[in-house]
């Protein structure tokens, strides 16, 4: 279905929620796609505007003014440009995050809440970012021959480390998660991770309705900090055999070792676009110094064209790493699910109520599948249910 730009204007502007017809979650998917694509070009544009006019590179000649020694002038570098580009891009997350949401009567926050959460989330990033940036122009000081070799080795560690902290130190930042009431429906869980084998620390409940009316379910942490969180929005809106489905379809993420496969495709993926990166940086560099102000990788200016690159590069990148999610991830992990629980009707009836729950397009154009869904469509999982036929009868 295609969306005009009076389509758009409708659904932003006329007060209160959409009504609930058949087109509703094609209509919410459209917009939210189209403000992808905005959001693409508009972050090209704020990058370009940074190289233009040399604003880059007065930038760092006014942070080395700024402070008392010269190593301190890459992580003020950093800290402005992510700022000024949370600032740039705050209408338009406040149209994606807020508006369209509530009205399509998802969103259950108020605005100061979403502010806030906003901000806290720009909190985050800078306490990540900032120290990472410094460090990857460190390492080009360093190495300027070998530095994306180098960051490659250093990516796996750091992304464990930050997969095994986050579901501790970062995500209860945003949400609070407790142990579960309902201790015969924890129990039931506990038993089905038992029977695939998987340990986890904790069964949680996620207070997910605080900032919408979507439902979700999902592992988190490795090792000691391994745990299953549910949503509020899914124990209090499915039956206890839809979410053992979908505690099931997230268990076979955990026996496959997806997590795994995930950071080492992360890996290989930072190992090439680094490369790729230092490729395409450096000629065009020497060809546009004058313009651009600075004449090498190395300096904190050369960071919105390195994120430039490295954006193009991601879209580019971003078919393939979708289609080996919809491929040999997540088609996977439903058909563990249907194995496990051995009630395909189950399995379509909470596919078919998250669909509502969360205005999924069943059926998006193929392109739109191609390009950003990582998870195969409710449609093509629904089909994969009715013609699953169950080898024996599931594990009492």
């Amino acid at each position: 279905m295609a969306l005009t730009s009076t389509a758009l204007h409708q659904e932003l502007v006329t007060g209160g929620p959409v009504p609930d017809d058949p087109e509703r979650a094609v209509r919410y998917s459209r917009i939210r796609e189209l403000l992808f694509l905005v959001g693409i070009v508009w972050q090209w544009l704020t990058l370009l505007a940074w190289l233009t006019g040399r604003r880059s590179a007065r930038w760092q000649v006014t942070a080395r003014r700024l402070v008392p020694r010269p190593v301190l002038a890459t992580p003020l570098c950093a800290l402005g440009y992510a700022v000024a580009e949370w600032l740039t891009v705050l209408p338009l997350s406040y149209l994606r995050g807020y508006v369209v949401e509530h009205r399509f009567g998802l969103s259950t926050q108020t605005r100061v809440a979403w502010f806030t959460d906003t901000l806290k989330a720009l909190g985050v990033a800078l306490a990540l970012e900032v120290p990472l940036i410094t460090g990857v122009y460190a390492v080009i000081r360093r190495s300027p021959r070998w530095w994306w070799l180098i960051l490659a080795g250093l990516a796996l560690p750091f992304t464990v480390l930050l997969a095994q902290l986050w579901p501790v130190l970062i995500a209860p930042i945003f949400n609070k998660y407790e142990p579960f009431r309902d201790t015969a429906l924890a129990e039931r869980i506990r038993r089905l991770a038992e029977r695939a084998g998987v340990r986890v620390a904790a069964v949680l409940r996620m207070d997910m309705s605080r900032q919408t009316r979507k439902a979700n379910a999902f592992f988190a942490g490795l090792g000691g900090t391994k745990r299953i969180v549910l949503a509020d929005t899914l124990l209090d809106n499915f039956t206890p055999d839809e979410i053992e489905t979908v505690v099931a379809h997230e268990l076979g993420h955990q026996v496959h070792r997806d997590v795994w496969k995930l950071v080492g495709l992360g890996t290989l993926s930072t190992l090439g676009g680094a490369w790729l990166l230092d490729r395409l940086a450096r000629p065009l560099i020497q060809r546009y110094r004058q313009r651009l102000g600075f004449s090498s990788i190395a300096e904190p200016a050369s960071l919105p064209l390195l994120s430039l690159l490295a954006g193009l590069l991601g879209l580019l990148a971003m078919p393939l790493q979708n289609w080996f999610s919809r491929r040999f991830v997540e088609s996977r992990a439903d058909r563990y699910a249907l194995e496990q629980t051995g009630r395909p009707d189950v399995f379509i009836s909470a596919m078919e109520r998250l669909g509502r729950v969360n205005l999924s397009d069943p059926s998006p154009p193929m392109l739109v599948k191609l390009i950003l869904y990582s998870h195969p469509p409710i449609a093509e999982r629904i089909q994969t249910a009715r013609a699953f036929q169950p080898a024996a009868a599931p594990p009492s």
